[in-house]
Protein backbone atom coordinates (compact mmCIF):
# COMPACT_ATOMS: atom_id res chain seq x y z
CA UNK A 1 0.00 0.00 0.00
CA UNK A 2 1.68 3.47 -1.32
CA UNK A 3 2.06 5.58 1.87
CA UNK A 4 0.38 9.25 2.22
CA UNK A 5 2.03 12.32 4.07
CA UNK A 6 -0.86 15.02 4.62
CA UNK A 7 0.20 18.33 5.18
CA UNK A 8 -1.91 21.10 6.96
CA UNK A 9 -2.20 24.58 6.39
CA UNK A 10 -4.10 25.72 9.36
CA UNK A 11 -4.38 30.12 8.69
CA UNK A 12 -6.85 31.66 6.24
CA UNK A 13 -5.15 33.90 4.19
CA UNK A 14 -5.99 37.86 4.51
CA UNK A 15 -8.12 37.41 1.34
CA UNK A 16 -9.86 34.65 1.61
CA UNK A 17 -13.55 34.87 1.59
CA UNK A 18 -14.70 32.32 4.16
CA UNK A 19 -12.59 32.87 7.21
CA UNK A 20 -12.27 30.74 10.26
CA UNK A 21 -15.42 31.17 12.23
CA UNK A 22 -13.95 33.00 15.48
CA UNK A 23 -10.07 33.62 16.68
CA UNK A 24 -8.20 30.63 15.68
CA UNK A 25 -5.89 28.98 18.26
CA UNK A 26 -3.55 27.74 15.74
CA UNK A 27 -1.47 25.04 17.82
CA UNK A 28 -4.73 23.47 19.19
CA UNK A 29 -5.47 23.41 15.88
CA UNK A 30 -1.84 22.15 14.26
CA UNK A 31 -2.41 19.18 17.73
CA UNK A 32 -6.03 18.16 16.75
CA UNK A 33 -5.13 18.00 12.87
CA UNK A 34 -1.85 16.02 14.00
CA UNK A 35 -4.35 13.39 15.58
CA UNK A 36 -6.56 13.09 12.36
CA UNK A 37 -3.54 12.61 10.34
CA UNK A 38 -1.08 15.45 9.49
CA UNK A 39 2.42 14.86 9.48
CA UNK A 40 3.09 18.68 8.31
CA UNK A 41 2.11 21.94 9.32
CA UNK A 42 2.57 24.59 7.12
CA UNK A 43 2.63 28.05 9.25
CA UNK A 44 3.45 31.40 8.25
CA UNK A 45 4.34 34.57 11.44
CA UNK A 46 1.13 36.20 12.28
CA UNK A 47 -0.31 38.41 14.83
CA UNK A 48 -2.84 37.80 17.30
CA UNK A 49 -5.40 39.17 14.86
CA UNK A 50 -3.77 36.71 12.03
CA UNK A 51 -2.02 39.23 9.97
CA UNK A 52 1.70 38.43 8.52
CA UNK A 53 4.03 40.05 10.91
CA UNK A 54 8.14 39.90 11.90
CA UNK A 55 7.51 39.56 15.67
CA UNK A 56 8.22 35.61 15.87
CA UNK A 57 7.23 35.87 19.50
CA UNK A 58 3.99 34.08 18.87
CA UNK A 59 4.73 32.02 16.29
CA UNK A 60 7.64 30.68 18.83
CA UNK A 61 4.88 29.88 21.54
CA UNK A 62 2.83 28.29 19.19
CA UNK A 63 5.65 25.73 18.03
CA UNK A 64 6.58 25.08 21.46
CA UNK A 65 3.29 24.31 22.39
CA UNK A 66 2.80 21.85 19.31
CA UNK A 67 5.99 19.81 20.01
CA UNK A 68 5.05 19.83 24.12
CA UNK A 69 2.16 17.30 22.29
CA UNK A 70 2.87 16.06 19.12
CA UNK A 71 5.88 15.47 16.50
CA UNK A 72 4.50 16.79 13.47
CA UNK A 73 6.82 18.93 10.99
CA UNK A 74 6.51 22.48 11.15
CA UNK A 75 7.14 23.97 7.42
CA UNK A 76 8.06 27.66 7.84
CA UNK A 77 6.57 30.04 5.41
CA UNK A 78 8.57 33.06 3.03
CA UNK A 79 5.06 34.28 2.21
CA UNK A 80 5.43 37.54 4.08
CA UNK A 81 3.79 41.58 3.35
CA UNK A 82 4.06 42.98 0.40
CA UNK A 83 6.15 45.53 1.98
CA UNK A 84 8.62 42.72 3.90
CA UNK A 85 12.10 42.52 2.93
CA UNK A 86 13.76 39.37 1.86
CA UNK A 87 14.95 38.96 5.56
CA UNK A 88 11.67 39.49 7.10
CA UNK A 89 9.86 36.98 4.87
CA UNK A 90 12.76 34.49 6.20
CA UNK A 91 11.78 35.27 10.02
CA UNK A 92 9.88 32.02 10.21
CA UNK A 93 13.42 29.94 9.61
CA UNK A 94 14.68 31.85 13.09
CA UNK A 95 12.45 29.91 15.17
CA UNK A 96 13.65 26.47 17.38
CA UNK A 97 11.93 23.58 15.75
CA UNK A 98 11.39 24.50 12.04
CA UNK A 99 12.31 21.74 10.00
CA UNK A 100 11.23 23.03 6.36
CA UNK A 101 10.79 26.01 4.82
CA UNK A 102 9.27 26.89 1.48
CA UNK A 103 10.86 27.93 -1.61
CA UNK A 104 8.72 29.80 -4.34
CA UNK A 105 10.43 28.75 -7.56
CA UNK A 106 8.62 31.87 -8.70
CA UNK A 107 6.26 34.47 -9.83
CA UNK A 108 2.71 34.42 -10.20
CA UNK A 109 -0.81 36.54 -10.41
CA UNK A 110 -2.65 36.70 -6.73
CA UNK A 111 -5.57 38.42 -6.86
CA UNK A 112 -5.05 41.77 -8.79
CA UNK A 113 -1.67 41.82 -7.88
CA UNK A 114 1.89 39.42 -8.23
CA UNK A 115 3.72 37.20 -5.79
CA UNK A 116 7.05 38.40 -6.90
CA UNK A 117 9.33 35.82 -6.10
CA UNK A 118 12.55 36.89 -8.64
CA UNK A 119 15.51 35.17 -9.10
CA UNK A 120 17.70 36.77 -7.02
CA UNK A 121 15.32 36.29 -3.96
CA UNK A 122 14.88 32.35 -4.69
CA UNK A 123 18.20 32.31 -4.61
CA UNK A 124 18.13 34.27 -1.37
CA UNK A 125 15.53 31.98 0.42
CA UNK A 126 17.80 28.65 -0.88
CA UNK A 127 20.75 29.74 1.27
CA UNK A 128 19.06 30.54 4.21
CA UNK A 129 17.38 27.49 4.35
CA UNK A 130 20.86 25.63 3.57
CA UNK A 131 22.90 27.83 5.94
CA UNK A 132 20.02 26.81 8.67
CA UNK A 133 19.65 23.74 7.62
CA UNK A 134 16.07 23.59 6.74
CA UNK A 135 14.92 21.00 3.94
CA UNK A 136 13.66 23.51 1.16
CA UNK A 137 9.59 22.92 0.26
CA UNK A 138 9.53 23.67 -3.99
CA UNK A 139 6.87 25.83 -4.44
CA UNK A 140 5.70 25.43 -8.28
CA UNK A 141 2.72 27.42 -9.54
CA UNK A 142 3.36 27.41 -13.23
CA UNK A 143 5.86 24.38 -15.70
CA UNK A 144 8.20 27.57 -15.89
CA UNK A 145 9.05 27.36 -12.44
CA UNK A 146 10.76 24.22 -12.88
CA UNK A 147 13.36 25.34 -14.90
CA UNK A 148 14.91 27.15 -11.96
CA UNK A 149 15.69 24.01 -10.56
CA UNK A 150 19.22 23.50 -12.72
CA UNK A 151 20.17 26.96 -11.33
CA UNK A 152 19.88 26.04 -7.75
CA UNK A 153 22.05 23.13 -8.30
CA UNK A 154 24.51 24.66 -9.62
CA UNK A 155 24.83 27.24 -7.11
CA UNK A 156 25.18 24.54 -4.10
CA UNK A 157 21.73 25.61 -2.73
CA UNK A 158 19.95 22.32 -3.27
CA UNK A 159 20.25 18.90 -3.38
CA UNK A 160 17.73 15.72 -3.58
CA UNK A 161 15.73 14.01 -2.44
CA UNK A 162 13.76 17.19 -3.40
CA UNK A 163 9.93 18.23 -1.69
CA UNK A 164 7.44 20.24 -4.16
CA UNK A 165 4.31 21.29 -3.83
CA UNK A 166 2.16 21.70 -7.12
CA UNK A 167 -0.06 24.76 -6.31
CA UNK A 168 -3.03 25.76 -8.05
CA UNK A 169 -6.25 28.03 -8.31
CA UNK A 170 -4.72 31.16 -6.61
CA UNK A 171 -7.03 33.97 -7.85
CA UNK A 172 -5.63 35.08 -11.43
CA UNK A 173 -3.20 32.27 -11.56
CA UNK A 174 -3.60 28.38 -13.28
CA UNK A 175 -6.51 26.39 -12.57
CA UNK A 176 -6.47 22.80 -11.35
CA UNK A 177 -6.64 20.51 -14.37
CA UNK A 178 -5.82 16.74 -14.36
CA UNK A 179 -3.63 17.23 -17.41
CA UNK A 180 -1.85 20.38 -15.67
CA UNK A 181 -0.59 17.86 -13.21
CA UNK A 182 0.35 15.13 -15.93
CA UNK A 183 2.29 17.66 -17.58
CA UNK A 184 4.23 18.68 -13.80
CA UNK A 185 5.24 15.42 -13.49
CA UNK A 186 7.21 15.04 -16.50
CA UNK A 187 9.06 17.88 -15.36
CA UNK A 188 9.43 16.16 -11.82
CA UNK A 189 13.53 15.24 -11.28
CA UNK A 190 14.37 11.87 -9.78
CA UNK A 191 14.57 11.30 -6.37
CA UNK A 192 11.06 13.92 -5.69
CA UNK A 193 7.90 14.15 -3.75
CA UNK A 194 5.04 15.86 -4.24
CA UNK A 195 2.36 17.42 -3.00
CA UNK A 196 -0.83 18.57 -4.60
CA UNK A 197 -2.50 22.12 -2.89
CA UNK A 198 -5.46 23.25 -4.58
CA UNK A 199 -7.01 27.05 -2.88
CA UNK A 200 -10.38 26.95 -2.81
CA UNK A 201 -10.64 23.43 -2.62
CA UNK A 202 -14.25 21.50 -1.86
CA UNK A 203 -12.65 18.68 -0.20
CA UNK A 204 -10.94 15.37 -0.66
CA UNK A 205 -12.78 14.93 -3.82
CA UNK A 206 -10.54 17.30 -5.25
CA UNK A 207 -7.75 15.71 -4.54
CA UNK A 208 -8.58 11.88 -6.08
CA UNK A 209 -5.56 12.42 -9.12
CA UNK A 210 -2.88 13.01 -6.38
CA UNK A 211 -4.29 10.00 -4.35
CA UNK A 212 -4.62 8.12 -8.16
CA UNK A 213 -0.44 9.20 -9.25
CA UNK A 214 0.72 8.46 -5.34
CA UNK A 215 1.39 12.53 -4.86
CA UNK A 216 0.98 13.48 -1.27
CA UNK A 217 -1.83 16.23 -0.46
CA UNK A 218 -1.76 19.93 1.58
CA UNK A 219 -5.17 21.38 2.81
CA UNK A 220 -6.39 23.69 5.38
CA UNK A 221 -7.92 27.06 5.90
CA UNK A 222 -5.42 28.63 4.03
CA UNK A 223 -6.55 26.88 0.82
CA UNK A 224 -10.32 26.57 1.51
CA UNK A 225 -12.58 25.69 4.43
CA UNK A 226 -15.53 22.83 2.56
CA UNK A 227 -15.38 19.64 2.57
CA UNK A 228 -16.44 17.28 -0.46
CA UNK A 229 -19.85 17.60 0.39
CA UNK A 230 -20.04 21.13 0.02
CA UNK A 231 -20.40 21.72 4.15
CA UNK A 232 -17.99 24.10 5.62
CA UNK A 233 -15.33 22.03 7.91
CA UNK A 234 -15.53 23.44 11.51
CA UNK A 235 -12.17 22.59 12.11
CA UNK A 236 -9.01 22.14 9.88
CA UNK A 237 -8.88 18.91 11.61
CA UNK A 238 -11.60 17.87 10.28
CA UNK A 239 -10.19 18.77 6.27
CA UNK A 240 -7.54 16.24 7.16
CA UNK A 241 -9.81 13.42 8.63
CA UNK A 242 -11.81 13.65 5.21
CA UNK A 243 -8.97 13.79 2.98
CA UNK A 244 -7.24 10.39 5.76
CA UNK A 245 -10.63 8.58 5.15
CA UNK A 246 -10.39 8.46 1.38
CA UNK A 247 -6.86 7.56 1.27
CA UNK A 248 -7.72 4.55 3.08
CA UNK A 249 -10.78 3.58 0.40
CA UNK A 250 -8.15 4.50 -2.63
CA UNK A 251 -5.52 2.32 -0.95
CA UNK A 252 -2.81 4.32 0.45
CA UNK A 253 -1.75 4.44 4.37
CA UNK A 254 -0.99 7.74 5.80
CA UNK A 255 2.17 8.39 7.78
CA UNK A 256 2.99 9.96 10.73
CA UNK A 257 5.90 12.20 11.59
CA UNK A 258 8.45 10.13 11.96
CA UNK A 259 8.28 8.34 8.80
CA UNK A 260 7.36 11.29 7.06
CA UNK A 261 10.44 12.40 7.76
CA UNK A 262 12.61 9.36 6.64
CA UNK A 263 10.71 9.93 3.03
CA UNK A 264 11.24 13.57 2.56
CA UNK A 265 15.00 13.47 3.93
CA UNK A 266 14.39 15.26 6.73
CA UNK A 267 17.20 15.58 9.17
CA UNK A 268 15.93 15.66 12.92
CA UNK A 269 18.71 16.12 15.12
CA UNK A 270 18.33 18.64 17.59
CA UNK A 271 15.44 20.04 15.62
CA UNK A 272 12.46 19.40 17.82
Amino acid sequence: MKELIICVAPYPGEKQEERFPGTMNVAQEVIDSYDAGASIAHLHVRDRDGLQTTDTGLFQRDVEKIHSQCPVIIEGSTGGAPEHTLEQRCVSFTVAGVEMGSLNLGSVNLWDGVYSNRMADILFYATELKKRGLTPFLDCFDLSHFHCLPRLEREGCISAPYTFGFVFDIPNALPYQDRYVEYFLAELPEKSNWFLARHHARGARDFAKALELGGHIRVGYEDGPFLSDGSRAGSNARLVEEVAKAAEKSGRRVVGPERAREILGIETTGKI
